[in-house]
């Protein structure tokens, strides 16, 4: 065989093998593009189905894997805004402000026109100034909100105690554990009495803009206010 019969030869079975390469190559990448897709859709179908059931941490946690995986991809970013809205507005319920700011500023960066989350960004925002400005020109409220939250503790534990003398009672009757719950039911009384009255005179003090300089101002309230 001559040198040009074989290089003809060659060059015929390369060509073939070339193009069977090219488009095992094409379908490989199509494939991959087809399997990236079906876990996009997969994850947002996740995520739809975990926000319609209310869990809203399931389903950012699915519409977050699937813009990992396509960052443009129009429902999980409207899920994920959606999802983040819902988050937002439980943490500003609870008064979470900053929190709630934080998540309601994502949310708004997924989906601008969003009317839904754009009301509640003005409301946050609102509280936060409004929180601020108080603040700043009170900053002994903080102080006493504190303390009575945590007059608001001792209730609650004293609570807790008169139920477990009740309960002791009713193991062994004696009836010693029901003259400590007598005892502690008093004393339950006089504090809640007492928080009611400090509860009133913080609400008093806030409305009328007064300052309190002094904790002995802050704990005189009149004798009678307007009931909430």
């Amino acid at each position: 065989m001559s040198q040009d019969s074989s290089t003809i030869m060659a060059s015929t079975i390369t060509r073939p093998l070339a193009a069977v390469f090219v488009i095992s190559v094409a379908l490989v990448v199509s494939g991959c593009g087809g399997a990236s897709r079906w876990m996009v859709d997969l994850r947002t179908s996740q995520g739809d189905a975990a926000l319609k059931s209310g869990n809203v941490a399931e389903a950012l946690g699915e519409y977050e894997l699937a813009l990992r995986l396509d960052r443009k991809n129009v429902r999980a970013r409207a899920g994920l805004a959606t999802a983040l809205s819902l988050r937002a507005k439980a943490e500003f319920t609870d008064s979470k402000l900053d929190e709630a700011g934080a998540d309601i500023e994502q949310a708004l960066a997924y989906a601008p026109s969003d009317s839904v989350a754009q009301a509640l960004a003005t409301q946050i925002e609102q509280a936060k100034i409004r929180r601020e400005v108080v603040l700043a020109n009170y900053p002994l409220y903080e102080t006493m909100g504190a303390s009575i939250a945590d007059g608001l503790k001792t209730i609650v534990s004293a609570n807790k105690q008169i139920a477990k003398e009740l309960k002791t009672f009713r193991a062994d009757y004696d009836t010693g554990h029901l003259t400590k719950a007598i005892v502690d039911s008093y004393n339950l009384e006089f504090e809640a009495h007492r928080s009611t009255q400090r509860l009133v005179s913080y609400r008093a003090l806030v409305q009328s803009g007064a300052e309190n300089r002094t904790e002995g101002a802050q704990t005189q309230a009149p004798e009678l206010l307007p009931i909430p």
